[in-house]
């Protein structure tokens, strides 16, 4: 996918204008319409292609604790046996590694994880999660029809599995992965896709802001029919596939194929 510069787009709003330069500031302004328009172009689909991750897996949330802050009733990894007897607080065995629901306290040197159902939105060497879409476990999706896919909801902590009667340490999750902005005036990165529409919104605010409302209302218009096929476009490419239709119903849920 091919990106532009901040110059690209800064040079067409110059020639809609008719003008060969704007004051200093004038340009700080421009450049916070542009990145005005940006963040609408992203928020406007959660499929923008560049944006999208498809089943990469990401690990669920952890703390390290000691044997004698573990809690009866919460899922823990045994992660160093120590003098800890833990097969006497809910372990099948004192080995690194077991998985247990913790019965009681422990005590002793031990220590271990405290497992959780929580995907954080980071994770060193991944891209930051801006918008959840699809949690998938055991297999990796839309290579095997057999993953299993689950419920979750949503905090400022990240995705909370609902309803996985058999946890593991990660999961596969479909996401949009977030906003590389604000752009700066020497920004290289700006999503082709967008040149159109960022030029002619951004002039669109700044004849606003200049109360040439009758104009502005034009460029509007102009702007909102290029961003609307690219929407198109985005559109298409997803309704020809299994990733954003799905069929729901009490029982189960199945991938639609048409």
């Amino acid at each position: 996918m091919q990106e532009i510069t901040y110059s690209d787009v800064f040079n067409q709003v110059k020639a809609l204008a008719g003008v060969t330069d704007f004051t200093t500031q004038e340009q700080v302004l421009i450049t916070t319409l542009v990145n005005r328009r940006a963040k609408l172009a992203y928020e406007a689909s959660d499929f923008w292609p560049r944006w999208l991750v498809v089943g990469e897996s990401r690990n669920y949330k952890t703390t390290t604790v000691n044997a004698t802050a573990i809690v009866a009733g919460y899922t823990y990894t045994i992660l160093t046996v120590g003098s800890t007897n833990w097969v006497s607080i809910g372990a099948a065995s004192n080995t690194i590694g077991v998985v247990f629901v913790a019965t009681g306290t422990g005590t002793g040197s031990g220590t271990a994880t405290l497992n959780s159902n929580i995907i954080p939105y980071t994770q060193a060497g991944l891209d930051t999660i801006d918008t959840y879409l699809r949690i998938h476990k055991s297999y990796q999706p839309f290579y095997q029809y057999s993953s299993v896919e689950v419920e979750y909801y949503v905090d400022s902590q990240g995705a909370h599995v609902v309803g996985d009667t058999a946890p593991t340490t990660s999961t596969f999750v479909t996401y949009k992965k977030e906003w590389n902005g604000p752009y700066t005036t020497a920004s290289t990165n700006i999503p082709e896709e967008w040149k159109e529409y960022l030029g002619h919104g951004t002039y669109a605010d700044f004849l606003r802001l200049d109360a040439q409302n009758e104009k502005a209302l034009v460029e509007e218009k102009v702007a909102e029919g290029i961003l609307q096929d690219q929407l198109m476009k985005v559109d298409v490419t997803r309704s020809v596939g299994v990733l954003a239709h799905r069929i729901s119903t009490h029982m189960s849920r199945a991938y639609r194929r048409n």
